[in-house]
Formats: C-alpha cells, sequence, structure tokens
C-alpha cells in the first residue's frame, strides 16, 4: 500500500477537494482514463457494503483503528517534544475526516503504513513548533475557513441537513475544534516552509521552463481505437472521417459520434484549457505545433489514430503559474527538511501492534 503525496504538504485547498473524490458522484477523469467510477463512495469497512445505501450516514461508518493504545502512550519521541497515542488517533481521524479515501487506508494499514502516518506527522509537528504568532493567526484562518467549506460539501451531501452532520461529527468521534486545530498545525507546517520561497525564485524557476511546460492549449480530438479493430481498418476509418471534415462537416458532431475517448466524448472530443505536457509525445507534439484552426494529419499514439484541431494554444504568464510554481517549491523543501533533518531529530518510534486480521 502507498500513502498519498505526504500529508504534512497537503494545502487546505487540496484537502477541501480531497473530498469530491471520496464520495458522491465523482466525474471521470477528464483525460479520458477512467480511473475515478462515477458513483463512488467510502462504503463500509473491510470490503462491507453500507448497511443501508439509502442513508449517507451509513456511507462513513466510524474509522476503525487497525491498532489500540493508551491516550498518554508514546508513539514517537523527538528533540524537544513527543506524540502521544492520543494525538497520533485524533490526527488520524482528522485525516479521515479531511478525505474518507484516506480512511479506508489507515484502517488496513499495518505497522511500516502507520509509522508512515507517525512521521508524517511528527514533521508536520515539528514545522508547526517554528511559526511565529502572525503565522499561526494566518494558518488558524485559513483552518476556520477550509472547515466551513468541507463542512458545505458535507452537508451537500447529507442533503443540507445540518443535524445529519451534527450526527456525522459525532460518529465520526470528531468536532469542529478538533479538526480546526489539526488543520491549524498542518497549515502552520506548510506556512513556515511557504515564508522561504520568493517570487524571485520562483520566477528564475519560471524563465527556466521549456515553453512546452508553460503552455495550454484548447485541442478538439478523434480517436479511433485499435484496441478493438486492426490497425489498417483504424486507419482507413480516420482517413475517411478526415476527408469529411476537411469538406466542411462539423468536428464536435463527428466526435461525439465517432471518438472512442471516454473522456472527451460527450464534448464534442474538446480537452480546454490543459497543460500540453498532460497528453502523451505524439500528441503533445500536434497541441505545439499544429496551425491552430485546421485539421491535421492522423497522429498515431499507442491508443490508436487520432484526427487533431488545435482551437487555441498560449504560454501561461509568470503570474498565473505561479502557485503552481511554489507548490513544486513546497514540495521540494518538504523533501529537504524530511530527507536532512527529521530522522536526525527523532529519538525514537514506538509503534503499536496493529491488531491481527479474524481468522476464519
Amino acid at each position: 500500500m502507498k500513502m498519498n503525496r505526504s500529508l504534512a504538504i497537503l494545502s487546505s485547498v487540496a484537502l477541501t477537494f480531497a473530498l469530491l473524490t471520496g464520495c458522491g458522484n465523482a466525474k471521470e477523469n477528464e483525460q479520458g482514463a477512467g480511473n475515478t467510477p462515477s458513483n463512488q463512495t467510502y462504503a463500509g469497512k473491510n470490503g462491507q457494503q453500507a448497511e443501508d445505501p439509502n442513508d449517507p450516514l451509513a456511507q462513513f461508518p466510524k474509522l476503525d483503528m487497525p491498532f489500540t493504545v493508551e491516550p498518554d502512550a508514546t508513539i514517537v519521541e523527538y528533540q524537544g517534544g513527543k506524540m502521544t497515542g492520543k494525538e497520533f488517533e485524533t490526527f488520524l481521524r482528522v485525516i479521515n475526516f479531511m478525505n474518507p479515501q484516506q480512511g479506508g487506508m489507515i484502517e488496513v494499514a499495518g505497522k511500516d503504513e502507520l509509522k508512515a502516518f507517525a512521521r508524517e506527522y511528527t514533521a508536520t509537528k515539528i514545522l508547526s513548533d517554528r511559526a511565529d504568532d502572525a503565522v499561526k493567526k494566518e494558518s488558524k484562518d485559513m483552518a476556520e475557513q477550509t472547515f466551513e467549506k468541507i463542512k458545505g460539501q458535507y452537508l451537500a451531501f447529507f442533503g443540507k441537513d445540518e443535524a445529519k452532520f451534527d450526527k456525522f461529527m459525532e460518529g465520526q468521534a470528531v468536532s469542529k475544534e478538533i479538526i480546526v486545530d489539526q488543520m491549524t498545525i498542518i497549515n502552520n507546517s506548510i506556512n513556515v516552509l511557504k515564508k522561504e520561497i520568493g517570487d524571485p525564485e520562483l520566477k528564475k524557476e519560471y524563465d527556466a521552463l521549456d515553453p512546452a511546460n508553460r503552455t495550454v492549449a484548447s485541442v478538439r480530438h478523434i480517436l479511433i481505437s485499435t484496441e478493438s479493430r486492426s490497425e489498417e481498418e483504424a486507419l482507413k476509418l480516420v482517413q475517411d472521417l478526415e476527408a469529411r471534415l476537411k469538406k466542411g462537416e462539423d468536428f464536435a458532431k463527428l466526435a461525439t459520434e465517432f471518438t472512442d475517448d471516454p473522456g472527451s466524448k460527450e464534448n464534442g472530443g474538446l480537452y480546454a484549457d490543459t497543460m500540453v505536457t498532460q497528453w502523451v509525445p505524439e500528441f503533445k507534439e500536434a497541441a505545439l505545433k499544429q496551425p491552430i484552426g485546421e485539421v491535421g494529419p492522423p497522429v498515431k499514439t499507442n491508443y490508436g489514430y487520432h484526427i487533431v484541431k488545435v482551437e487555441n494554444r498560449k504560454e501561461k504568464t509568470f503570474d498565473e503559474m505561479k502557485e503552481q510554481l511554489r507548490g513544486v517549491a513546497l514540495e521540494r523543501a518538504y523533501d529537504t527538511f524530511s530527507n536532512s533533518e527529521l530522522d536526525k531529530l527523532v529519538v525514537a518510534y514506538h509503534i503499536p501492534e496493529p491488531k491481527q486480521p479474524a481468522t476464519k
């Protein structure tokens, strides 16, 4: 089992949107990968279904900790402090509240995974302790705002029923105060690192980027897959469609009818304002070089043959990319701290033994 990107580095905004991927009617991946099924829910644990699929509360069972530990037990000792069993459990419950998919991982965590969670939270606590009063105030304000955003998402899922949300919080053994306190610690750790990342440094990184890494494009395409037909059949069909398009037939209409790409079919083959680096090399090359507004020759990729029409493209400005670059720099700063400082500051781990799986 692999954990998501460092918990300490997740911004409040990222945590807010994490809920959308864990419950409700999640849309399929826009790039057509189809790896996010619709109506996906965190329904039951250990493979069990929720008791009543019509009750939204049943889709969020209380997090079942995979270990038992005394509240005052020491989980991690580090220079200048420690993490207790109560702190560790609270942290995991709040992570589950912010992202139910993480809850599923927590419940089946082995000792290595529990150590990874404990290490992440230790890093967060150490960095948070370095925050000054101004950072702490900003972090708490952010946490309050983020709680309200996440609450709004849950309320939408619960039909705007405040009583259901209150019952949900009680069932999860968390409160607004607990969640805001934990998010404040996370925000402190992020904001401490952010203070060291200035605009001049980010501008240097922007200037050093390959132009392709700054380019966004709106591209309409038709994919004729070679998965269920021969290459000869696919090429013949794509050439026929190319001829029809060059005679003036509507691209969006033909894409809706013929494309084998589920990610763009309903949009008439359109991917709007997308970083070209997200596409496979051959498609990316067409998006970068094909004349705007023209139907290009068929493009061959591992998926099949594409007819591509670039509707527009532009290079993002520094101001448009600054926060994206800051996020990358933030992850790099965390990695530097984690690799060069964290393990030197940790004195000892006392990770509780996971519960043994039930025997049949």
